[in-house]
């Protein structure tokens, strides 16, 4: 049976895996970046305090940069195969939507490992910028990516004139717009978002933090479980990618003829589960960002340090 779509999901796989290979490479290199950025510090002979920070703020970004390479790294082998098997039209529809989920987690990772290290280096506001724009944006082309994909399978299961039934085109279009309209608001409405430490602490010009007038020190107004929540995410962020994988080889073997799709309802699944995760993601960046830059007055600031 010979079947086709408008949309060449063989030439597109090809090109992604191309590009998934060379952000792993990026990633690669930030990585050992990073590594060389400490050593040099041990070796000049660092003032323990400069190098606790750095440790502090590798600690917590390294995880985050090693699962983006791996997830980037599998992500182009899993594209490779979708590309081996575009002539199957039917099942991969179905691939090149869990291959843009990894893909979407692979990505988020990447941008958030990139945000990390602007904080690492004590660049907050334009981490902080990156990090609006990061669970703002980027997170809503994810999904949008996905949706995208919704449609090249609609073309491959729903024979024309047909088309896909009005439920799950409302159901899309219901969930782009939403996260569309979550988007835009979180955006405009950023600062005013609560986050982890509270938003009654803020950061001078200088760097340094206070809470109600008295200054902390660096790294007591977050809850203990941060870094510990950061290194979870990014391991199961990695675990998800892999699963991903293994779900592409596992569809790769599905149906007995070039045209047959998987029920409407592992799409509309795969399309739920991307939604969640993409406002997870924006959440977590709302909750975790730093405090808001408001500099102190110096009449008014005393020079008591408190925990």
């Amino acid at each position: 049976m010979d079947c086709s779509i408008s949309f060449d999901i063989g030439a597109t796989s090809n090109l992604y895996s191309q590009l998934t290979g060379v952000l792993a490479g990026f990633s690669f290199t930030a990585v050992i970046i990073a590594v060389s950025r400490s050593l040099e510090l041990r070796r000049a002979d660092a003032g323990p305090s400069q190098t606790d920070t750095v440790k502090a703020s590798l600690d917590k970004a390294m995880p985050v940069m090693i699962c983006s390479f791996l997830g980037l790294v599998i992500t182009s082998l899993t594209y490779s195969a979708i590309a081996g098997d575009a002539k199957n039209i039917g099942r991969a529809t179905i691939e090149e939507l869990v291959g843009g989920l990894a893909f979407a987690v692979a990505g988020t990772l990447m941008f958030y490992s990139i945000v990390l290290l602007l904080e690492a280096i004590d660049m907050a506001d334009t981490a902080d910028h990156s990090r609006r724009v990061l669970g703002q944006f980027v997170t809503l082309v994810s999904f949008a990516y996905i949706c995208n994909g919704i449609d090249d399978y609609n073309d491959a299961h729903f024979p024309d004139p047909a088309g896909p039934p009005a439920w799950e085109t409302a159901l899309t279009y219901s969930l782009l717009g939403s996260f569309a309209l979550y988007a835009v608001l979180g955006y405009l409405l950023y600062h005013r978002l609560p986050r982890i430490g509270g938003r009654e602490v803020q950061r001078s010009a200088d760097g340094k933090l206070f809470r109600n007038g008295q200054e902390l020190d660096e790294g007591t107004y977050t809850a203990p479980e941060h870094h510990q929540m950061v290194q979870k995410i990014s391991t199961t962020s990695l675990l998800f990618i892999i699963g991903c994988a293994l779900g592409v080889g596992f569809f790769s073997a599905y149906g007995s003829n070039p045209c047959e799709t998987t029920p409407v309802g592992v799409a509309v699944a795969l399309m739920c589960v991307s939604y969640a995760i993409a406002l997870a993601f924006s959440v977590w960046f709302f909750l975790s960002r730093g405090p808001d830059l408001v500099p102190p007055q110096p009449d008014s600031v005393p020079s008591t340090r408190t925990r």
